[in-house]
């Protein structure tokens, strides 16, 4: 039997006589059920009780195999030989970050903040360890080594490493696994299965075993070690790919760790057991001391957060906005004395110093440096509090993985279930293609591109692999790329941490790396600066006819020619605000040109592939194609893939053709990636700049020596699970901070006068205006279109239809019905469907309106930055306007903006009029 539920009271430890001595004991309460049911007393003995010094009030715990006993009218519940307890079962801990807090809790804390660097030694373990995944295969080494140090090409290139040097290196530790892999020590019966992702509900761990043989671990590591025992900070790492293994039935008695580089080793200048394979005995007292380690750093993650509301952590000085000092809880994070760690032998002692003087943090290291001001100390918190928050509610999307049922999770967009699987094809000798197809008109959140959980139905307890969605086809075949095969039945959408790591990442380089004159800026203490009008020899090709006189760069519309000259001009930042439809994209490209042509080197980023892709088409229609693209192949647009940077092939050229590029776009995520950190630029330009949290923008701008940022912070918002200050982009912020420093271009070329004028009301003050008369009196009739055609209550520029229906949770059927005999009178009207889009606020209604017509219908996230000649927009909602979509009225922005010649509501009037907004909006369209 387990017990599970928020600690309610924490009992000091005690120690009491028993029949088998004297024990430690530690009395916990709880609340069962979630929280649902009265407290239970629960007793830890033993060592568990260790696990009670790190809880606290408010956090979860789960103690299984426990003994129930009465005690005065009340049950109680108590340790046993067999019990696990942990806490914070739901967080998710990584096991290489068990293994980082092994060695010392301050190496773990740094390797959040500074993320995986670019250097020799984690590119050689890479190509290893993908060459250890392909003997495993059957693959030749010679073969395997070749073929992956050429994938590394650009690492060793920006590294300036020789292929033929690393491959000499790699074979040499290569020669490790495949001389163990022949010693006999493996048999028939044998079975293996490399890079296996594995996850534990109970134990709250998750990570990606390098390899399985028989159901015990083996995991890789390409340093030397000559001692015949591993490692202990090795031993812990595959000791929690055991615990995971053990919840899944197996019974894994034994580790092994393969040392590579103890074949490269002469035996004349090394002694000790240059052996490279070790093994070790997986006992269950050494995997309780594991567990117990896992719980010390869950408790301290939950106390990050929860600290500083409770005023238990360390205080520091600030000053109040009334100038007056105040004391400010700083979040909980790991000193080092936690552990018996030797500072004067760590690697990491320097970096420790001067994070923890810098950042003003105790550390058993010690400190260098002096901190950072107060307002960065704030913000660094801050903002430190509010990421590892988000990482919380990514942690909430992983629980639904075996918390909801399959059908909760289809139902919830969240996976596509009951695939029939269609086969099997290994592509190449470390790929597979699975193929399968999904049963009638299922949908999802998951779209081409994708990384998902593959799955045989059992995404946690049963055969599950990470791969890449090649096609999602309307014939409802799937089809997705994996390292090992699987018996494809469900694909999940997998929570991946990678942005809430990279944001770290990034506020970790902002704060403590960036540029002093940009941070003054950043954090208030002065205005930005701009240089006077450009001279000739700056501004390149634009027109200086008159001396002194700003440049024109863009002659026929005059907010875009002032963005221009305001980027071009920028000592620090400049902010170009841009509605819908006011030629953004163009205005970003004649800007690259134009900053290009006075000798910058510029960084283009975006929030999505599709903005970066959309800013270089627009370039190169401009004439400008010294381009480098960076992105996987999936991610690139297929007209892009000319200009795509290839990281496979020759080191020196691979470098050459990324460093020596006057223009490098990608999107902020593969900004933070190890690569684009080695780089540097002259001004970053980033587009979407509203939809992205401050952290995921400094992983840009941090990287050249100005910014230009492109937003509308009157469209969406960052997308983000938390509530919290990542909710606000630095664009918005910056742009009412200092709105001297932007540009609002103000002529739309995209929407009629009758569509577009409520937006301009009620987002931009009316200063949105159509660009020509042309672009404000479009209307269906410029497609050929017959209006006396239309029914009555449609073609006049904007309509609103009442349909008289029902919100069923997130779908209207009788609205979906009429949305659908809308979309086929207009193309019975003669509109070709390619020119009509359905928007809708949820999935389910998107799938419900896709039953019945042909045309593009989707969210109103997947149309920002796309528009339609036709658009009719689905509200779902009836009698009241129910869920948070309603209350963020950007998003309505949005959906009414993507329309060039006719707009069509569609929604109940009632619920609709009972908000002033929406009120508002109603009268509009029905005049």
């Amino acid at each position: 039997m387990n017990v599970r539920g928020p600690i309610v009271s924490v009992e000091d430890t005690r120690t009491v006589s028993t029949s088998y001595g004297d024990r430690e004991l530690r009395e916990i309460r709880i609340r069962p059920e979630r929280g649902a049911a009265d407290p239970v007393r629960v007793t830890l003995w033993g060592k568990w009780a260790q696990t009670g010094e790190h809880a606290r009030i408010g956090m979860e715990l789960l103690v299984t195999d426990v003994e129930v006993d009465e005690f005065r009218g009340e049950t109680t519940y108590a340790t046993t030989r067999e019990s696990w307890v942990v806490l914070e079962p739901d967080f998710l801990v990584d096991v290489t970050g068990i293994r980082s807090w092994v060695q010392c809790p301050r190496m773990y804390y740094l390797n959040k903040l500074s993320g995986i660097p670019l250097n020799y030694p984690v590119v050689k373990g890479t190509i290893v360890h993908e060459v250890f995944g392909d003997l495993l295969r059957g693959v030749d080494l010679e073969e395997s080594v070749t073929e992956r140090v050429a994938e590394a090409g650009l690492d060793l290139g920006l590294l300036g490493y020789d292929a033929a040097e690393v491959e000499d290196e790699v074979r040499r530790n290569a020669a490790a696994i495949e001389g163990w892999l022949a010693q006999g020590t493996l048999t028939d019966e044998d079975t293996w299965r490399s890079e296996f992702t594995l996850i534990s509900p109970r134990f709250g761990l998750k990570g990606r075993a390098d390899a399985l043989r028989r159901g015990t671990p083996v995991e890789l590591k390409t340093g030397k070690n000559t001692n015949r025992e591993p490692r202990f900070h090795d031993k812990v790492q595959a000791a929690c790919y055991a615990l995971m293994l053990e919840e899944r039935g197996e019974d894994p008695d034994i580790g092994t760790l393969l040392y590579t580089k103890n074949t490269a080793l002469d035996r004349n200048e090394e002694s000790g057991d240059l052996a490279p394979a070790k093994e070790f005995s997986v006992g269950r007292g050494f995997l309780e001391f594991v567990v117990r380690e896992r719980n010390a750093l869950a408790a301290m993650e939950w106390r990050a957060l929860h600290d500083a509301a409770n005023d238990d952590a360390p205080d520091v000085d600030t000053v109040d906005d009334d100038g007056g000092d105040e004391a400010r809880t700083r979040p909980t994070v790991p000193t080092g004395y936690e552990a018996d760690a030797k500072c004067q032998f760590c690697f990491e002692q320097d970096t420790c110093m001067v994070v923890s003087g810098r950042l003003d943090q105790e550390s058993k290291a010690g400190q260098v440096g002096r901190p950072v001001p107060d307002e960065e100390l704030v913000y660094f918190d801050r903002f430190y509090t509010a990421i590892e928050e988000e990482r919380r509610e990514t942690h909430a999307e992983y629980r639904k993985l075996w918390e909801q049922t399959p059908a909760e999770r289809a139902a919830d967009d969240r996976a596509l279930i009951d695939l029939e699987p269609l086969g099997k094809t290994e592509i190449s000798e470390a790929r597979w293609e699975l193929r399968a197809r999904k049963p009638g008109d299922a949908v999802s959140k998951l779209r081409e591109g994708d990384v998902a959980l593959a799955s045989d139905g059992d995404p946690v307890g049963g055969h599950a692999e990470l791969v890449r969605i090649r096609r999602l086809g309307p014939d409802g075949e799937v089809v997705v790329e994996a390292d090992e095969p699987v018996t494809l039945r469900r694909l999940d959408v997998y929570p991946s941490e990678i942005s809430v790591d990279r944001m770290l990442t990034a506020l970790h380089d902002a704060v403590l790396k960036g540029d002093p004159d940009r941070k003054d800026v950043i954090f208030g203490r002065r205005e930005p600066a701009f240089k006077s009008v450009v001279g000739s020899g700056a501004a390149g090709d634009a027109d200086l006819s008159d001396e002194g006189a700003e440049p024109v760069y863009i002659d026929n519309n005059a907010s875009q020619n002032a963005a221009v000259d305001l980027a071009v001009r920028a000592a620090d930042c400049a902010l170009i605000h841009g509605p819908p439809g006011t030629g953004k994209t163009y205005t970003i490209a004649r800007t690259i040109r134009a900053l290009c042509e006075r000798g910058d080197r510029v960084l283009l980023a975006a929030f999505t592939n599709r903005a970066v892709d959309n800013a270089l088409e627009a370039l190169r229609d401009q004439g400008f194609e010294d381009v480098v693209r960076v992105g996987t192949e999936t991610g690139v647009r297929e007209d892009m893939q000319d200009v795509r940077l290839r990281t496979r092939g020759d080191p020196d050229e691979r470098a050459a053709e990324l460093k020596t590029a006057p223009v490098v776009a990608a999107t902020t995520a593969a900004c933070g990636s190890r690569v684009l950190r080695e780089c540097e630029f002259d001004v970053a330009l980033v587009d979407e700049a509203s939809q992205l949290t401050e952290p995921s923008t400094h992983a840009a701008i941090t990287l050249a020596d100005r910014f230009v940022l492109v937003g509308d912070h009157q469209q969406l918002p960052p997308v983000v699970r938390a509530e919290n200050d990542l909710q606000r982009s630095l664009f918005e912020r910056l742009i009412e901070l200092y709105p001297d420093a932007g540009v609002m271009l103000d002529r739309q070329y995209r929407m009629s006068q009758r569509i577009q004028a409520f937006a301009s009301a009620e987002f931009y003050d009316g200063a949105l205006r159509p660009a020509t008369p042309a672009v404000a009196g479009q209307s269906l009739t410029d497609l050929g279109v017959a209006v006396d055609d239309l029914p009555e209550e449609l073609g006049h520029g904007v309509n609103f239809i009442d349909p008289d229906g029902r919100r069923d949770g997130n779908r209207n059927v009788r609205e979906a019905e009429r949305v659908a005999e809308i979309v086929a009178s207009y193309i019975k009207a003669g509109v070709d469907p390619d020119d009509i889009g359905v928007i809708a606020p949820f999935r389910a209604q998107v799938a419900e309106i896709s039953r019945r017509t042909d045309v593009t219908v989707d969210t109103v996230d997947r149309f920002q930055g796309s528009a339609k000649e036709v658009i009719v927009v689905s509200f779902v909602a009836s009698g009241t306007l129910d869920g948070p979509i309603f209350d963020d009225y950007r998003r309505v922005n949005v959906a009414l903006t993507r329309a060039k010649k006719e707009l069509t509501l569609v929604g109940d009037a009632a619920a609709l009029a009972s908000d002033p907004f929406y009120r508002r909006m109603l009268a509009w369209a029905r005049r």
